[in-house]
């Protein structure tokens, strides 16, 4: 309610000298104030702050009389009276100078550059000078102990036990003093007898007076509090009756509060007992305790030092003797505590307080809270004062003094001069725009320049803790302060405020104030009875000075602010409250009258057209003991029977008198006839009699408008109590159709306890949002002004959804909590609602030291079952929850393998995941990684790519030794999925992204294969070699080891793999993963899903190419190349093409075109570009040493040459990719390739054309290459574009043609279509895959030709390659007949592990030697290679790879060593009779025989 805001200021106060300070206490209506030391009376004006007049007395009265010790203003502000130490009365009189106009008056320099050029540096208001004498000096009989006015007449307590009466001349109103002995004591008013104080030296210490409570609290020397009261407010002695405070001994100070009829006693316990007078009895009855929690502070601060009540009554500042300041609602809900401030570290609050009170006094509307702070005697201050004054600033909410502002769902404080504003959250839709892939395929219509269909429509929470702090122009604060309504529109757009007279308001659009034009009319009245919007107008009660008269007024909010467009109605007595619902005003007047007024818009009505028509009037004078105590007038169609759909009735009334609500139902009367419509003054209305609904209440909030959809949020009403806490007057609607339970209440009241303190509500979003008060220390110099901390203001929220549920739930009302949850579902934070209800019960019933008798758990359990974010909720809170508490949660929610398993079979897979760090902690390892493969199948099924790279982790993670050790302990693992017992590893790149939050990339290409690595060139244990023969390092897709003699200097872009040489040790577990991921991998691809594929080996770290080349004939084969075309255009969001032309035009430029315009230039170089049609026609092409290329000496084969273009670089900004074109070596280089050949590896061709057939004539021409080249312009998204190069660069560079032709084909990339082709001349292609790429290349031709005319003019480029194929697979075919023909010698026998290839060795005189096209060798028995050998990149086509992931691949997890399986009888004959090929060659050549 009331929040402090900046830095205490210290107030600078002259010639104090070496006194101390006493007292500050201000006047009547907070103009002016008065500080009292030892010696002196002061007297300041509040706003500015400056000193006015101020007496000292002299050396010889204070040795005479003593010094001051209390002060107290008369009523009118005309005296001061000041009680000295030696028991005199000092009255003093306060006048004002005639013949001075003012003081501080500001005159500007003569010179230009010293003028105030701002109305903000004038000094608006007009400061009276005033002169104080003294007038009287009174001695007085004893010792005075505590001063209080009452009317015109001053009370005064003696230490004799008297209170004596004076009035301000100085004379004693003797037959109106009292003597406590002769006061009757009991502990209400009807107890027939009553005791007085019998005990000696007794008296009181403090007084207060109230005359709305209708007595004097008092405080006794012994510790006692007591009640004062009378028959009449003149106190006849006689009539005097004392009421005791019970179960209070140690009370030290008193504070009434009017509005509210509280009293309220400090204790020396550091604690506050606050009374209300008990109606029935008359007794004092407590209303509630201000005690300090633990988690506030956990000592003692001391006893209460005092108490002093906001002018508003609506917060209580209490101060402690050993320092510190706290403030208190009117209920006792805690809102500010220093003794939690952050002072610095030097600073020791149980030693020395910096905030060391002695007296306070809030200033006008509780904007200031004024304070003598002392600092204690050790503290060492030098020669200067230890006292000093401060101020502290505060703002407030304006349901303070503006009540009807609840209805607003929108929060903002009121300080002095200006607002701070915060519009609070909301549920709003949020609009994304969809990413380009993921729209429709339908890029040739004009539907992708549409918004329809465009947009993903969501919800969330938007809200800021940013207030936007609105200041008040000083123009019109300037002579109006203090500001004192406030008010915001429904939309939060438009701001009001009033002060002292006068009002003006705020556009938050425009961000412009409006004022009056006419500064007469501001002054001419005065805001008195609340300020609040009605659609575009402004209405307020108000006094008019100039008529003498209270009326209602309505301005518009669209002129300008002048009486002419002004609606005025004239009332009765002065307006205290106004609220409005809809079209109804009502307004409560200082006579006790409620009226109810309709407004309307005039038809064709001007600007300020509004109608006020009165409806009925209501005298309540006689629920409430003055006008002043009623806190709020609320109109609402809330009533105490209410059907769930209802229809229209009448509004009933909601009044707040000091903290008892009550309600009023009203009745129509429709007279026979009579039509019950709105508007129509005639009709008559009737009020029940009121119902108490609730006591001890604060602030009163309901609904603006009731929705169909959330009954019962938008029809209840919630009422803050203080420390009582939150309660809502909940309507309980009945099942359609049932008539059991109609004896039932169709409203309860449900009680709960909140952590903040509320100021607005969401109804239909279920979120209460408050304001909390927090510092920030800037200096720990205790000298300076600014050693005290910073208060900062923030927003809070709460959500209470599962508040309500709980208490439902406790009343067995499961039903109503389950249509309340119901109408809830599509918030955003219900699943967190549900959490919070049950990790609340589970905490409070889990930790219970006691038995439970009825537990809660059961029901919450089967409660959260009705919603499908059950087990999300179940989880999460085991999470948030201590271990030691899962056996009572699981006990009650099931087994948490089986809430696994129903995760699974709902495929809520992240939910699994978290039940999987359950299971880890309370099963054994065996049991978790069990679990945990289910889920990562799952996973890899259902593409949880991210889910399934933690699983991997989580199972490589689990120590093989802990598989089988149970559980000895609950202990929650530090981080996700890693064991404890882990044993150390080695860092590695994974290991420091995670840690170091880099960004994660797969490491497993580290650069294009076909660029050449710079690799260092070492001296190993090889055997020797001329300079002419460099080692040249490479990686193997089917080794798990290179040449230990050679240390790799730089990652390969074909990751090492795990070879045959792996540890025993954790070998099933790493093979059991393997297993798994090359299973879902040969799944995706078979299934055409290359999508999915690529984020699988990105996310897990698959690496492809070396899996691709062993699955070359299996997985990675093509069927149905149509088939797999389309699924690839559906896959990729890839639009099918689009013809421009008739397919005649395009069969014209081929036919005419000549082909010699792409043929190889004299240097070598082509002109056909590497990427697309043309992509690079034209220069930036670097010129390539070729030279001819020995190739084996088969029968029928000749030597031809060739010459590609390599380029080096890429000017393109956009796409760069790798060059796949073949790689020729100079004729004095090894005979062992490095990583930089081309995509077939280190295999020579061992067929090449003709020189005489030109290979470029299969090159489509230019000019069609041009013209083709304008049917991209309907391409895919440039990201999927991304993606299938790099798939294309990878299927190449695994040799799976098949796949690469389609992806060419897709792309319409015609040199990637050529490259494919040309790489079928590589050995490492049967004559079965090249009739397939052969058979689908024309299929797909057929059906370009039939079904797909948009792939027609690119086929029409590219038939030339079923030719080459053709000519290709006849070559083939030829040469294995010849080979055949030509084989002598008996079969060899191989072993298994012969997969992984080399290049032979030896070299003759002659030059340099390639084995046969299948590049096969021997390998030793132990699966090392020969010494100067090196393993292959991929495995020979002719033999089946013999890597141990694929052995027995399907389930077969025995030791490498025992899964070697029987050769095909096809697969050996085919090796054998290459074999046997490649030795007769190497004999004619070489002489050499091979064993």
């Amino acid at each position: 309610m009331y929040f402090p805001v900046g830095w205490p200021k210290v107030l600078n106060i002259p010639q104090l000298g070496h006194c101390s300070i006493r007292q500050v206490i201000c006047n009547r209506d907070k103009i002016l104030f008065a500080i009292l030391t030892d010696d002196c009376l002061s007297v300041w004006f509040c706003k500015p702050c400056v000193p006015i007049v101020i007496h000292r007395r002299a050396c010889e009265s204070i040795e005479d009389i003593g010094m001051n010790e209390l002060v107290e203003w008369r009523p009118d502000s005309s005296m001061l009276v000041v009680a000295t130490s030696g028991g005199y009365l000092l009255l003093y009189k306060l006048g004002v100078v005639a013949e001075q106009k003012g003081l501080y008056e500001q005159v500007d320099s003569p010179h230009p550059n010293l003028r105030r050029d701002s109305a903000e540096l004038f000094i608006k208001e007009v400061i009276p000078p005033l002169h104080l004498t003294l007038d009287e000096e009174v001695g007085i009989e004893g010792g005075i102990t505590s001063m209080v006015c009452i009317r015109d007449e001053l009370m005064l307590a003696t230490t004799r036990g008297h209170v004596l009466r004076y009035r301000w001349d100085g004379s004693q109103n003797r037959d109106y003093c009292l003597d406590l002995r002769r006061v009757p004591f009991c502990i209400d008013q009807q107890v027939s007898k009553a005791i007085p104080i019998l005990e000696s030296n007794t008296y009181i210490v403090d007084i207060e007076y109230s005359p709305l409570v209708g007595g004097f609290a008092v405080v006794l020397n012994d510790g006692r509090a007591a009640f004062l009261t009378a028959a009449s407010l003149r106190f006849d002695p006689n009539q005097v009756q004392g009421i005791w405070a019970q179960n209070i001994e140690d009370a030290t100070c008193a504070s009434v509060n009017h509005k509210y009829r509280l009293i309220a006693f400090g204790r020396k316990n550091s604690q506050a007992v606050v009374y209300c007078i008990d109606e029935s009895t008359g007794g004092l009855e407590v209303s509630h305790h201000i005690v300090l929690s633990s988690k506030d502070y956990p000592g003692s601060p001391g006893h209460v030092q005092g108490i002093r009540w906001t002018p508003d009554g609506c917060a209580m500042a209490v101060s402690w003797e050993q320092g510190g300041l706290s403030l208190w609602s009117t209920f006792g809900a805690l809102l500010m505590c220093t003794l939690g401030w952050d002072y610095g570290l030097h600073v020791d609050l149980v030693r020395y307080n910096p905030l060391h009170i002695r007296s306070m006094e809030w200033s006008a509307e509780g904007y200031q809270l004024w304070m003598v702070k002392r600092q204690p005697d050790h503290d060492p201050g030098g020669n200067s004062s230890l006292d000093c004054v401060i101020q502290l600033e505060f703002v407030k909410s304006a349901l303070t003094v503006n009540p009807c502002m609840s209805h607003q769902s929108h929060l903002y404080l009121q300080g002095e001069d200006r607002m701070y504003v915060n519009l609070g959250d909301n549920l709003t839709k949020v609009y994304h725009e969809r990413p380009r892939d993921q729209l429709s395929s339908l890029y040739g219509s004009d539907d992708m320049f549409r918004d329809v269909g465009n947009l993903i429509v969501t919800s969330m929470l938007t809200g800021s803790k940013q207030w936007t702090v609105v200041p008040i122009p000083s123009a019109y604060s300037g002579t109006n302060w203090p500001i004192r309504y406030t008010a915001i529109d429904s939309e939060g757009q438009n701001l009001a405020v009033a002060g002292r007279t006068g009002l003006a308001h705020y556009s938050m659009l425009s961000r412009k104030w409006k004022l009056f034009g006419n500064e007469t009319q501001e002054k001419d009245f005065v805001v008195t009875g609340g300020l609040l919007w009605w659609r575009d107008h402004v209405v307020m009660g108000c006094y008019s000075i100039l008529e003498n008269r209270d009326e209602i007024r309505i301005y518009p909010r669209d002129t300008r602010l002048d009486n002419m467009f002004v609606k005025m109605a004239r009332v009765s007595a002065q307006v205290l409250l106004l609220n409005t619902l809809r079209d109804r005003l009502i307004t409560f007047c200082a006579n006790g009258q409620i009226s109810i007024y309709s407004l309307s818009m005039k038809e064709n009505h001007s600007l300020g057209g509004v109608e006020v028509g009165i409806l009925q009037s209501v005298d309540i004078s006689a629920l409430c003991v003055h006008p002043a105590c009623v806190v709020s007038v609320t109109l609402t169609t809330l009533r105490t029977e209410t059907g769930r759909h209802a229809s229209k009735e009448v509004e009933s009334i909601m009044l707040n008198v000091s903290g008892r609500l009550l309600m009023v139902q009203r009745e129509q009367n429709c007279r026979e006839g009579d039509d019950n419509s709105d508007g129509n003054v005639f009709q008559s209305y009737t009020c029940a009699p009121p119902t108490v609904l609730a006591s001890r209440v604060e602030n009163v909030w309901v609904p603006r408008k009731s929705r169909r959809e959330k009954p019962h949020l938008t029809e209840s009403l919630w009422l803050f109590c203080g420390a009582h806490g939150m309660m809502v007057w909940l309507p309980l609607f009945p099942r359609d159709g049932d008539k059991s339970h109609s004896f039932m209440s169709k409203r309860i009241m449900l009680p709960f306890h909140l952590r903040i303190y509320p100021l607005a509500i969401l109804f239909e979003d279920a979120i209460l949002l408050g304001a909390e008060n927090d510092t920030t220390l800037y200096t720990s110099d205790s000298n300076s002004p600014f050693s005290l901390p910073f208060c900062v203001l923030e927003r809070t929220s709460q959500v209470y959804l599962h508040q309500i549920l709980r208490q439902l739930i406790r009343r067995n009302l499961g039903f109503h909590a389950w249509e309340i949850a119901r109408s809830c579902t599509s918030l955003p934070y219900f699943p967190h609602s549900l959490e919070l209800l049950l990790h609340e019960v589970l905490e409070e019933e889990a930790t219970s030291k006691e038995p439970i008798p009825d537990a809660l758990l059961p029901s919450v359990i089967e409660f959260i079952q009705e919603f499908p974010v059950y087990l999300q909720t179940v989880v999460q809170c085991a999470r948030k929850t201590e271990i030691a508490l899962w056996p009572y949660l699981f006990s009650a929610a099931g087994k948490p393998k089986d809430l696994f398993q129903e995760c699974l079979a709902r495929k809520q897979l992240d939910t699994a995941a978290s039940y999987l760090i359950i299971l880890q902690n309370l099963e054994p390892s065996s049991v978790s990684r069990q679990y945990a493969t289910l889920l990562l199948d799952a996973a890899l099924d259902h593409c949880k790519w991210e889910l399934s790279k933690d699983l991997v982790r989580f199972l490589r993670a689990i120590d093989p030794n802990d598989v089988e050790s149970p559980r000895a302990s609950f202990i929650l693992p530090s981080k996700y999925g890693v064991n404890p017992q882990t044993p150390p590893i080695s860092p590695n790149e994974e290991d420091l992204s995670l840690v170091l939050g880099t960004m994660q990339v797969s490491r497993g290409r580290s650069y294009s294969t076909t660029t050449s690595p710079k690799v260092q060139q070492i001296e190993s244990g090889a055997p020797s070699v001329t300079g002419h023969h460099r080692d040249a390092l490479r990686s193997t897709s089917s080794s798990g080891e290179c040449s230990k003699s050679v240390p790799l200097r730089r990652k390969k872009s074909v990751p090492t793999g795990r070879g045959d040489t792996r540890e025993p040790s954790g070998s099933a577990e790493e093979f059991f993963i393997d297993v798994i991921l090359q299973r879902h991998a040969r799944r995706l691809l078979s299934a055409h899903r290359l999508t999915d594929l690529g984020h699988f080996a990105a996310h897990l770290d698959f690496h492809l190419v070396a899996w691709l080349g062993r699955e070359r004939d299996r997985a990675a084969r093509v069927d149905d190349f149509v088939a797999a075309l389309k699924q690839l255009h559906s896959d990729f969001m890839w639009p099918y093409p689009v013809l421009c032309h008739p397919v005649s035009y395009y069969l014209q430029w081929k036919n005419s075109a000549s082909v010699d315009v792409v043929s190889p230039d004299a240097n070598g170089r082509s002109r056909v570009g590497d990427s697309g049609y043309m992509s690079y026609a034209g220069g930036q092409r670097e010129t390539v040493h070729s030279s001819a290329v020995p190739a084996p000496a088969v029968a029928g084969s000749s030597h031809y040459t060739a010459s590609v273009s390599m380029t080096s670089e890429f000017r393109s900004s956009s796409i760069v990719e790798a060059q796949l074109m073949p790689h020729l070596l100079q004729a004095d280089e090894s005979s062992m390739m490095s990583e930089e050949s081309s995509f077939w590896g280190d295999e020579r061709e061992q067929y090449m054309p003709d020189a005489s057939e030109n290979r470029w004539s299969d090159v489509p021409s230019t000019l069609v290459l041009e013209q083709l080249s304008q049917e991209l312009a309907n391409k895919g998204s440039p990201k999927s574009e991304v993606k299938l190069r790099y798939l294309l660069q990878l299927f190449m560079e695994a040799s799976c043609l098949e796949w690469a032709l389609l992806i060419s084909i897709l792309l319409q990339d015609a040199m990637a279509v050529f490259r494919t082709t040309n790489a079928a001349r590589s050995s490492d292609h049967s004559v079965e895959a090249i009739l397939r790429l052969k058979d689908g290349l024309v299929a797909l031709c057929h059906w370009s030709g039939t079904e797909c005319l948009g792939y027609k003019p690119f086929t029409v480029a590219i038939q030339n390659e079923v030719a080459v194929l053709n000519k290709l697979l006849s070559s083939k075919q030829q040469q294995q007949q010849n080979t055949l023909s030509s084989s002598s010698s008996p079969r060899l026998s191989r072993s298994r592990r012969t997969s992984s290839n080399q290049d032979g060795g030896n070299q003759s005189s002659n030059g340099q030697m390639a084995f046969g096209s299948s590049n096969l060798s021997t390998v030793e028995c132990d699966g090392r290679l020969p010494e100067g050998t090196a393993s292959q990149d991929r495995p020979s086509i002719g033999s089946k790879n013999t890597d141990e992931t694929d052995i027995g691949f399907e389930g077969n997890l025995g030791n490498g060593s025992d899964r070697i399986s029987e050769r095909n009888g096809a697969d050996e004959m085919r090796d054998q009779t290459v074999m046997e090929a490649a030795r007769e060659q190497a004999i004619e050549s070489t002489g050499c025989a091979i064993s």
